[in-house]
């Protein structure tokens, strides 16, 4: 069920009659009609893109801490530098705070395509999942969009835990190889 009023405003027409302050000149010149605009062309944003794409850069992420846990771990090793291990949280913090802030980006431009209340920004410091799961759903029931981000954040995901693992335990298996280091 739409809403006729929201459909026009959304397509870029008046409602009513006509405007007030239309003269006649511009209602003598022809108006070529605007193709329907779609549920999935308003609620497809960069930013959604970007959030939806980030598994990438967190397995990334991960299998380079990952390879170097694994390394630390032969025998003779010293253990985890403390550098190392601040350099990782700082840069998972940053990513963090730069997907809260695009969803927040998100949720601003739905707004300025004139989706009414559209899902939270804030539901990403929960978890982007949380986010993305709640947008596509309002998303849905408001204006027919699409859940292709969910399922593109899901697949990634996955595929990413599964590469980081394999990865993580052939690292282990080469680095248990190695013969120990006298000190």
């Amino acid at each position: 069920m739409t809403d006729p009023q929201r459909d026009d405003r959304l397509r870029g027409g008046v409602t009513g009659a006509s405007s007030a302050g239309q003269t006649a000149e511009q209602a003598a010149e022809p108006v070529e009609p605007k193709p329907p605009v779609t549920g999935q062309q308003i609620s497809a944003t960069p930013y959604v893109a970007a959030i939806a794409l980030s598994p990438i850069v967190t397995c990334v992420l991960v299998v380079v801490a990952l390879r170097r846990s694994v390394e630390l771990l032969t025998p003779g090793s010293t253990g985890v530098g403390q550098g190392e291990y601040v350099l990782v949280l700082s840069v998972s913090f940053a990513i963090g705070i730069g997907l809260v802030v695009l969803s927040w980006l998100d949720r601003r431009t739905l707004q300025a395509r004139g989706v009414e209340r559209p899902f939270h920004w804030a539901w990403s410091i929960v978890s982007l999942l949380i986010y993305l799961i709640g947008r596509s759903i309002v998303l849905q029931r408001r204006i027919g969009g699409s859940a292709a981000p969910l399922w593109l954040f899901l697949g990634l995901s996955v595929c990413g835990g599964a590469i980081a693992i394999i990865i993580g335990i052939s690292s282990g298996v080469a680095t248990m190889d190695r013969q120990p280091v006298d000190l």
